[in-house]
C-alpha cells in the first residue's frame, strides 16, 4: 500500500512479515529496479520469559516478546537455544547451546486468542544458573543474557533446583537466613547470614582462588573448602564456604535429608531427625552416582541414620545430652570440653547450659540423664553386697543351702538382660531393669562416666581384667595368711593351708556369677549391625552399608577403627572367660574319678555330713574346691552347672548378636529358655532340703557302704535294725510330696516358674514390638503394668522362698506365719511325718548330735504350734520308727538280761561290770555340739541305770517326756545307736 510517492522517494506500508535479506523491487509503470534491494523485518526481541526460573531438570518455557510474525508459516523454522557456561579440559569457559524443543509435537510457534504470537518450547536438563536464551525467526536472531546485578538478583533466564533436588551457581556461597523472621526477610529480602563460616586453614586459602585460571595458586588448599569474604545481613563482614566453583546439575537430595525451595537461595541438603548429614571429600568411593557430576566441588554429601534416631534432631543437631558427630557421644566427662580451631580446650556447647554442665552417660544404647549422686548408688550396691555375704556366712555356718539363692541370681541375671534388646519397653520396666543388672554385675549402673573421664576402650579393658584382680587377690590372700598361720599362730603341717582350698573356691564360685557379665562385654565388641532408618519422604531404608559397634557406634572391621583394635583382646577374653571356664567346669565334673567324688560328695551332703575331713574323708578336699560347682543339685546331675551356663551363654549370645531385630532376638531367647525348662521338667536336678530324703532312698547301697566303712573304721558293726533306722525309706515320704506347699517351695519348682515367668516376659516384649501397639495407648499401658506385675510377683516369690529357706534357719524367731496359717487345713500331718523322716536319715551313727533341723519353715519347725498334745502323741506312737525303737529296746534289754545270767552262772561277775562300763561308754564322751544332749541321764525318755539294773522291761514312756528333738521326744537314733554298743559291750 502506497503512502506517499515523488520523482525521488517513496513511501510505502508493507504487510507483516518476518524475515531479513528480503529482495526488494521498485516498479512504476512498466519499469522496474534492475538490481533489487535487500530488505529485513525487526529482529524478533524478547520481552519475557515464564517462568523466569523453571526447573534445572527440564521444564517449559514461555517466551513473550514482538517480531515473532504473523502466521506460522510466514515465521518459518523457529528455533530457541538455551546457553550455558561450561569449562573445558584446560578451564577455559565456554558457552555450550542446548536445543528448546516443542512441546508434545505442538509448533513452537503460538498465537494468543488476541492474534499476538508467542513461543512455547520444552527444554531438557540444563545447569543451574543464570542461561542466555537465543530465539532464531525467519533466519533472524536474537539473545537475551541473563545479569546478575549488585544485589545479588538475576535479571534473565535462571533455572533452579526444585523440591527435593539440589544444585548451586558458580561460586554460590553456603548461605543460611533467618527464615523464621519475617520483618528480616522484609526488609532485607535479598540479605542473608554464611550458613557455614570456614575454617581457620580454609580462611587462609581464600586469597589463593584465582579467578581467571579457576584453580588455587597453592597446592595445599586444594582439597580444602573453598572459601570468599561475605557481607551479611548485619552488614559484617564474614569469611563463609564457598560450594562450588561451577555451575552444576541438580541431583536428588540423599536419604534421610531434604531439600527446601528458598526464595533468596538455592537449598543444600539438610539432615531430617534421626539423620546425620557428612561432609565427605570428593571421589568416586564416597559420592557413588553424584561423583561425575559433583568431582569439581571439594566435598559431597552422606546422609546417614543415627544410633539411636532420637539423638538427632535434624539439621545436624544433636538432641538435649547427645554430642559429637552423628551424635554418637554423650556428655560425660569426657565429652564436656572440645578444641577450636587454635587447639584450645573450650567448653562443648551441646554439654554446657550457661555455667552449668549437662551430664549424660550410656544407658541401653541411648544418653540417660546422670544420676544426682552416682557415689549413693555405688554406697547401695557395696553395703547390699555387705550384707548378702554376711548372710551367705552365716548359712554356711549353719550348713544351710544356697540353691535358692543361685536360682534366684540367675533368674535376674536374665530379666536384666532383656535391658539389651532393642525392644520399646516402658520406662518403668527399664528401670526396673537398671535395678536387676546389680545381679549381673554390671558396672554401668554406678555410671562411672559421670564421675571420672572413662573411654569406652578403658572401662572395657577394666571389665575383662577383673578375673585377674580377683585372683591375683586370691593368690595374696593366700599367702598372707599362709605367713600368718606359720609364723604368727605357729601352725604346723596341712593347718597352714587348710584355707587355701576355700579360697580356691570362693575364687570359682565368684567366677560362675560373673560368667554372664564378662562374656557379654567380650561379645559386644563383635556385636555389629548395619544401621538402617526408613526415610520418612520416600519409604527407602537408607543406610551405608557398613556395620557399627552397636554400643559405641564405631566402624567395624575397618582398619584404624577401636573395634578393630579391641578384637584381638576380645578372642583372648572369650578364650579364657566365655569358653575357659566352661572347659575348666568340664574338666573338673567330667572325668570319671571327679564326677564319682561328685555325687558321694552329694550324698553325705544329703545326710547334712562331710563338713569336716573325718566324715569326709574321701572328698573333703574337693567339697572345698570345687563344691559350689555341684552344690545345688542331685547326686545323678552333678555336671548342671555346666547346662546353666551354656544357657546363660546361648542368651547372651543372642541379646548381642540378634540385637539390630528386636522381634528375632526376642523369640531367640523364648526357644533358649523354652529349651532349659524341658531340660528342667525332664531331670529335676536340684535338690532340696526336702527332698534329702529321696534321694538317700536312691542312693541306699552308697548310704549303707559308707556307714559300714565308718563303723569298720572305728572297729564295730552296724545291726540291721539301725541300718533300717538310719536309711528312713519311709512311705510316708510320698505323703509328703503331695503337699501343695512343698511343690512350691521345692527348688525345681521354684526353678520351673521362674523359668515360665522369663518366657513370659519375653511373650510380652515381642507384644511391646509390635506394630498394633502404640505408644501411651491404653492396651500400651495396660501390657505394661501386666509385665510391672508379672515381674514384680516373681521377685515376691523368690523372696518368700528365700525368707522361708534361708532367713528362717538363722532368726528361728522370723516365719512365714500368715502363710502357714492357710495352709493349715491340709499339711499339719505331713509337717510331723517330713520331719521325723529327715531326722531319721540325717545322720550315719557320727555326729547325730549335731543335727540341724533346716528344712523349709512351711513343713518343719513350727510344728508343736500347730498340732496339740494330744494329737502330737498319738502320731509318735502310731509312727514305724517309734515302733521300732521300743522293739530295738527290747531286744536289747532281753540280751542284756541273758548276759547277766550267764556270767553269774559261771561266776564272773567282774566280767558284768566290764560290759555295763562299755556299755555307758559306747555314748562316747561328750563333745562340744553334744553337750546339750549328754547332760540328760535318760535317751529317747529311758532311764539307762534302770536298763542295767532291772530285770523287766520298763513300760515304754508316753511321748510327752522329754521333749527336745523334732520327734517330741529325744532323739531316737540316738537311742538305737546306744542300744547296739550296748548290746556289743
Amino acid at each position: 500500500e502506497v503512502a506517499f510517492i515523488s520523482h525521488n522517494e517513496i513511501r510505502v506500508r508493507i504487510r507483516p512479515g518476518v524475515g531479513r535479506d528480503l529482495p526488494l523491487v521498485v516498479k512504476v509503470g512498466e519499469k522496474s529496479t534492475l538490481t533489487p534491494y535487500s530488505f529485513s523485518y525487526d529482529p524478533p526481541y524478547i520481552e519475557e520469559l515464564s517462568p523466569d526460573s523453571p526447573n534445572a531438570e527440564g521444564d517449559q518455557l514461555t517466551i513473550y516478546g514482538g517480531n515473532f510474525g504473523p502466521t506460522a508459516i510466514l515465521a518459518g523454522e523457529v528455533k530457541i537455544l538455551i546457553g550455558q557456561r561450561r569449562y573445558d579440559s584446560n578451564l577455559k569457559m565456554y558457552t555450550e547451546w542446548v536445543n528448546c524443543t516443542s512441546y508434545m509435537g505442538l509448533p513452537i510457534w503460538q498465537q494468543k486468542g488476541t492474534g499476538t504470537p508467542y513461543l512455547y518450547c520444552t527444554f531438557p536438563r540444563v545447569l543451574v544458573g543464570p542461561k542466555d536464551v537465543m530465539i532464531s525467526i525467519a533466519g533472524q536472531n536474537t539473545t537475551s543474557k541473563a545479569t546478575e546485578g549488585a544485589d545479588g538478583r538475576i535479571d534473565g533466564l535462571f533455572p533452579r533446583c526444585q523440591a527435593e533436588y539440589y544444585g548451586q551457581k558458580e561460586d554460590a556461597i553456603f548461605r543460611g537466613g533467618d527464615y523464621e523472621n519475617p520483618i528480616t526477610l522484609q526488609l532485607q529480602p535479598d540479605r542473608d547470614m554464611c550458613g557455614d563460616e570456614c575454617t581457620l586453614a580454609s580462611a587462609k586459602c581464600k586469597d589463593s582462588w584465582n579467578a581467571e585460571n579457576r584453580t588455587h595458586d597453592r597446592e595445599e588448599c586444594e582439597e580444602l573448602k573453598h572459601c570468599t569474604k561475605f557481607v551479611d545481613m548485619n552488614e559484617d563482614l564474614v569469611n563463609c564456604t564457598v560450594l562450588t566453583r561451577e555451575d552444576e546439575y541438580c541431583r536428588p537430595c540423599p536419604g534421610g535429608s531434604t531439600c527446601e525451595v528458598q526464595t533468596q537461595f538455592e537449598a543444600e541438603p539438610i539432615s531430617m531427625e534421626g539423620y546425620w548429614r557428612f561432609d565427605m571429600p570428593v571421589s568416586p568411593e564416597n559420592c557413588g552416582d553424584d561423583y561425575n557430576e559433583r568431582k569439581h566441588r571439594t566435598h559431597c554429601y552422606d546422609v546417614l541414620p543415627c544410633n539411636p534416631a532420637i539423638a538427632c534432631e535434624g539439621d545436624n543437631t544433636c538432641a538435649h545430652g547427645y554430642t559429637g558427630e552423628k551424635c554418637d557421644f554423650c556428655c560425660d566427662m569426657m565429652h564436656r570440653y572440645i578444641k577450636d580451631d587454635y587447639g584450645r580446650k573450650i567448653p562443648n556447647p551441646e554439654c554446657w547450659a550457661g555455667n552449668k554442665q549437662i551430664k549424660y552417660f550410656r544407658q541401653y544404647g541411648e544418653c540417660a540423664p546422670c544420676p544426682s549422686n552416682p557415689w549413693m548408688i555405688v554406697a547401695i550396691l557395696l553395703g547390699g553386697a555387705c550384707f548378702g555375704g554376711s548372710i551367705a556366712y552365716i548359712m554356711k555356718k549353719k550348713h544351710v543351702s544356697l540353691g535358692i539363692f543361685s536360682i534366684g541370681v540367675d533368674y535376674l541375671q536374665i530379666l536384666a538382660l532383656l535391658s539389651a534388646t532393642k525392644t520399646p519397653w516402658p520406662q518403668v520396666i527399664l528401670d526396673l531393669y537398671t535395678w536387676l543388672s546389680a545381679f549381673n554385675f554390671n558396672i554401668n549402673i554406678t555410671a562411672p562416666e559421670c564421675a571420672f573421664e572413662l573411654a569406652y576402650e578403658d572401662k572395657w579393658r577394666m571389665i575383662m581384667a577383673m578375673p585377674a584382680l580377683m585372683l591375683g587377690t586370691v593368690f595374696i590372700f593366700n599367702w598372707v595368711m599362709v605367713l600368718l598361720n606359720k609364723f604368727v599362730l605357729n601352725k604346723r603341717g596341712k593347718d597352714i593351708y587348710a584355707h587355701s582350698y576355700r579360697a580356691f573356691g570362693i575364687a570359682v564360685t565368684i567366677m560362675y556369677y560373673i560368667y554372664l557379665n564378662l562374656s557379654m562385654t567380650a561379645l559386644e565388641v563383635f556385636n555389629c549391625s548395619v544401621i538402617e532408618l526408613e526415610d520418612p519422604l520416600t519409604g527407602e531404608l537408607v543406610s551405608d552399608g557398613k556395620q557399627y559397634m552397636q554400643e559405641t557406634n564405631w566402624v567395624c572391621y575397618e582398619e584404624g577403627s577401636l573395634q578393630v583394635f579391641l578384637i584381638p583382646y576380645a578372642f583372648v577374653a572369650l578364650a579364657l572367660y566365655t569358653v575357659g571356664y566352661p572347659i575348666f567346669v568340664a574338666s573338673v565334673l567330667l572325668p570319671p574319678e571327679s564326677a564319682r567324688k561328685c555325687r558321694e560328695d552329694q550324698i553325705l551332703r544329703a545326710q547334712d555330713l562331710g563338713y569336716t575331713r573325718k566324715t569326709n574323708p574321701h572328698c573333703y578336699e574337693h567339697r572345698l574346691k570345687y563344691g559350689k560347682l555341684y552344690y545345688y543339685y542331685k547326686p545323678k546331675c552333678w555336671y548342671w552347672s555346666l547346662v546353666v551356663l551354656f544357657r546363660k551363654f546361648s542368651i547372651a549370645t543372642i541379646s548381642l548378636m540378634f540385637r539390630a531385630n528386636a522381634t528375632f532376638q526376642m523369640c531367640m531367647i523364648v526357644l533358649a529358655i523354652f529349651i532349659s525348662s524341658v531340660f528342667q521338667v525332664k531331670w529335676q536336678p536340684f535338690m532340696s532340703m526336702s527332698e534329702h530324703e529321696e534321694v538317700l532312698n536312691d542312693h541306699k547301697e552308697a548310704v549303707e557302704a559308707f556307714r559300714e566303712e565308718q563303723e569298720r573304721a572305728r572297729g564295730g558293726s552296724v545291726s540291721q535294725g539301725q541300718k533300717k533306722l538310719q536309711l528312713g525309706g519311709d512311705a510316708k515320704l510320698e505323703r509328703a510330696k503331695t503337699v501343695v506347699a512343698a511343690y512350691f517351695w521345692n527348688y525345681n519348682s521354684v526353678e520351673i516358674v521362674l523359668l515360665s515367668c522369663s518366657i513370659l516376659v519375653n511373650l510380652f516384649g515381642i507384644m511391646f514390638e509390635s506394630k498394633f501397639l502404640k505408644t501411651n495407648s491404653v492396651s500400651y499401658e495396660t501390657l505394661a503394668n501386666i509385665t510391672f506385675v508379672v515381674i514384680v510377683t516373681s521377685l515376691v516369690y523368690v523372696i518368700c522362698v528365700i525368707w522361708s529357706e534361708i532367713v528362717v534357719a538363722i532368726f528361728p524367731g522370723l516365719d512365714c506365719s500368715h502363710i502357714q496359717r492357710l495352709m493349715d487345713g491340709f499339711k499339719h500331718n505331713a509337717d510331723v511325718d517330713l520331719t521325723r523322716n529327715r531326722a531319721a536319715s540325717s545322720d550315719v551313727g557320727m555326729e547325730l548330735n549335731d543335727l540341724e533341723f533346716s528344712s523349709n519353715p512351711i513343713f518343719s519347725g513350727q510344728s508343736e504350734n500347730i498340732l496339740s498334745k494330744e494329737d502330737e502323741d498319738r502320731l509318735v506312737k502310731s509312727h514305724p520308727d517309734y515302733i521300732n525303737l521300743t522293739n530295738t529296746i527290747s531286744d536289747l534289754q532281753s540280751q542284756l538280761r541273758m548276759a547277766k545270767k550267764e556270767k553269774m552262772s559261771m561266776g564272773k561277775r567282774q566280767g558284768v561290770k566290764l560290759a555295763v562300763t562299755k556299755f555307758k561308754r559306747g555314748f562316747g564322751k561328750p563333745g562340744p555340739k553334744k553337750a546339750a544332749l549328754d547332760d540328760h541321764d535318760s535317751v529317747g525318755g529311758f532311764d539307762m541305770a534302770k536298763i542295767m539294773d532291772e530285770p523287766e522291761p520298763e513300760p515304754v514312756p508316753e511321748p510327752g517326756e522329754k521333749r527336745s528333738s523334732a520327734f517330741g521326744f529325744e532323739n531316737p537314733m540316738r537311742a538305737a545307736k546306744g542300744g547296739a554298743e550296748g548290746k556289743k559291750g
